[in-house]
Protein backbone atom coordinates (compact mmCIF):
# COMPACT_ATOMS: atom_id res chain seq x y z
CA UNK A 1 0.00 0.00 0.00
CA UNK A 2 1.24 3.40 -0.95
CA UNK A 3 -0.74 6.57 -0.39
CA UNK A 4 0.45 9.91 -1.68
CA UNK A 5 -0.79 12.71 0.59
CA UNK A 6 1.34 15.47 -0.94
CA UNK A 7 -1.27 16.94 -3.29
CA UNK A 8 -4.79 18.30 -3.01
CA UNK A 9 -6.26 14.76 -2.75
CA UNK A 10 -5.01 11.57 -1.18
CA UNK A 11 -4.07 9.13 -3.93
CA UNK A 12 -3.93 5.38 -3.34
CA UNK A 13 -2.05 2.80 -5.35
CA UNK A 14 -4.40 -0.13 -4.59
CA UNK A 15 -8.01 -0.77 -3.52
CA UNK A 16 -7.21 -1.53 0.14
CA UNK A 17 -5.84 2.00 0.53
CA UNK A 18 -9.48 2.96 1.09
CA UNK A 19 -9.17 1.49 4.62
CA UNK A 20 -6.26 3.79 5.53
CA UNK A 21 -8.04 6.80 4.05
CA UNK A 22 -11.28 6.11 5.95
CA UNK A 23 -9.38 5.59 9.22
CA UNK A 24 -7.87 9.07 8.82
CA UNK A 25 -11.19 10.53 7.61
CA UNK A 26 -13.00 9.24 10.70
CA UNK A 27 -10.33 10.33 13.18
CA UNK A 28 -12.36 13.33 14.42
CA UNK A 29 -15.69 11.47 14.40
CA UNK A 30 -16.63 7.85 14.91
CA UNK A 31 -13.28 6.08 14.52
CA UNK A 32 -13.27 3.01 12.32
CA UNK A 33 -12.25 -0.42 13.61
CA UNK A 34 -13.26 -2.78 10.79
CA UNK A 35 -12.97 -2.58 7.01
CA UNK A 36 -14.30 -4.65 4.13
CA UNK A 37 -13.41 -4.23 0.46
CA UNK A 38 -16.29 -4.80 -1.97
CA UNK A 39 -15.77 -7.68 -4.36
CA UNK A 40 -18.31 -8.89 -6.90
CA UNK A 41 -19.22 -12.58 -7.08
CA UNK A 42 -17.39 -12.58 -10.46
CA UNK A 43 -14.18 -11.51 -8.67
CA UNK A 44 -14.05 -7.91 -9.90
CA UNK A 45 -13.33 -4.97 -7.58
CA UNK A 46 -14.28 -2.29 -10.12
CA UNK A 47 -17.70 -0.67 -9.85
CA UNK A 48 -20.02 2.16 -10.71
CA UNK A 49 -21.41 3.59 -7.48
CA UNK A 50 -24.42 5.64 -6.43
CA UNK A 51 -25.58 6.76 -3.00
CA UNK A 52 -27.99 8.92 -1.05
CA UNK A 53 -26.21 10.10 2.08
CA UNK A 54 -29.46 11.45 3.61
CA UNK A 55 -31.30 8.13 3.33
CA UNK A 56 -28.27 6.03 4.20
CA UNK A 57 -28.32 3.99 1.03
CA UNK A 58 -25.69 3.02 -1.53
CA UNK A 59 -25.48 0.60 -4.43
CA UNK A 60 -22.61 -0.65 -6.53
CA UNK A 61 -22.75 -2.06 -10.05
CA UNK A 62 -19.96 -4.33 -11.26
CA UNK A 63 -18.19 -2.97 -14.34
CA UNK A 64 -17.23 -6.50 -15.40
CA UNK A 65 -20.55 -8.39 -15.21
CA UNK A 66 -23.20 -5.72 -14.51
CA UNK A 67 -24.38 -7.25 -11.21
CA UNK A 68 -25.98 -4.72 -8.84
CA UNK A 69 -25.49 -5.00 -5.09
CA UNK A 70 -26.92 -2.88 -2.29
CA UNK A 71 -24.22 -1.96 0.21
CA UNK A 72 -24.99 -3.31 3.68
CA UNK A 73 -28.68 -2.68 4.51
CA UNK A 74 -29.23 -0.11 1.74
CA UNK A 75 -31.89 -2.18 0.01
CA UNK A 76 -34.28 -1.41 2.87
CA UNK A 77 -33.99 2.34 2.25
CA UNK A 78 -33.50 2.47 -1.51
CA UNK A 79 -37.14 3.17 -2.48
CA UNK A 80 -36.98 6.54 -0.69
CA UNK A 81 -33.47 7.36 -1.93
CA UNK A 82 -32.49 9.99 -4.46
CA UNK A 83 -29.06 8.61 -5.33
CA UNK A 84 -26.22 10.58 -6.83
CA UNK A 85 -23.77 8.83 -9.13
CA UNK A 86 -20.13 8.81 -8.08
CA UNK A 87 -17.50 10.29 -10.36
CA UNK A 88 -13.89 11.19 -9.67
CA UNK A 89 -13.34 14.81 -8.69
CA UNK A 90 -9.93 14.75 -10.36
CA UNK A 91 -10.37 12.92 -13.67
CA UNK A 92 -14.18 12.44 -14.00
CA UNK A 93 -13.85 8.65 -14.27
CA UNK A 94 -16.91 6.69 -13.16
CA UNK A 95 -15.02 3.50 -12.26
CA UNK A 96 -14.19 3.04 -8.60
CA UNK A 97 -13.14 0.54 -6.00
CA UNK A 98 -15.55 0.48 -3.06
CA UNK A 99 -14.87 -0.28 0.59
CA UNK A 100 -16.78 0.16 3.82
CA UNK A 101 -15.25 1.04 7.18
CA UNK A 102 -17.20 0.49 10.37
CA UNK A 103 -17.17 2.32 13.70
CA UNK A 104 -18.28 0.09 16.57
CA UNK A 105 -19.87 0.56 19.98
CA UNK A 106 -17.19 -0.27 22.56
CA UNK A 107 -19.44 -2.29 24.86
CA UNK A 108 -20.84 -4.86 22.41
CA UNK A 109 -18.91 -4.26 19.15
CA UNK A 110 -22.15 -3.72 17.23
CA UNK A 111 -21.95 -1.22 14.36
CA UNK A 112 -22.48 2.42 15.26
CA UNK A 113 -21.61 4.11 11.96
CA UNK A 114 -20.39 3.10 8.53
CA UNK A 115 -18.41 4.99 5.90
CA UNK A 116 -18.61 4.08 2.20
CA UNK A 117 -15.23 4.84 0.68
CA UNK A 118 -14.00 4.90 -2.87
CA UNK A 119 -10.79 4.87 -4.89
CA UNK A 120 -10.78 6.02 -8.49
CA UNK A 121 -9.60 3.13 -10.65
CA UNK A 122 -8.12 5.56 -13.19
CA UNK A 123 -6.12 8.00 -11.03
CA UNK A 124 -6.28 6.59 -7.49
CA UNK A 125 -8.00 9.53 -5.74
CA UNK A 126 -9.49 8.41 -2.44
CA UNK A 127 -12.69 9.66 -0.84
CA UNK A 128 -15.71 8.99 1.33
CA UNK A 129 -18.86 8.98 -0.77
CA UNK A 130 -21.44 8.35 1.98
CA UNK A 131 -21.79 7.51 5.64
CA UNK A 132 -24.63 6.83 8.03
CA UNK A 133 -25.63 5.70 11.50
CA UNK A 134 -26.66 2.12 12.07
CA UNK A 135 -29.31 2.36 14.78
CA UNK A 136 -30.09 -1.27 15.57
CA UNK A 137 -28.62 -4.51 16.85
CA UNK A 138 -27.65 -7.07 15.95
CA UNK A 139 -25.84 -5.37 13.11
CA UNK A 140 -22.58 -7.29 12.62
CA UNK A 141 -24.12 -9.15 9.64
CA UNK A 142 -23.51 -5.92 7.69
CA UNK A 143 -19.78 -6.80 7.55
CA UNK A 144 -20.67 -9.50 5.02
CA UNK A 145 -22.98 -7.29 2.93
CA UNK A 146 -20.45 -4.82 1.57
Amino acid sequence: MTIDTSGQWWVGSEPNDIAVYLAAYSEDGYKTEEFRLARCDCGSVEFLQEADDDEGAARRTCVECGAEHFICDSGEYWKDAKPEKWFCIECNSKHTNVGVAFALYPEDKEIKWLYVGCRCVNCGVLGCFAGWKVGYAPSRQLFDLV
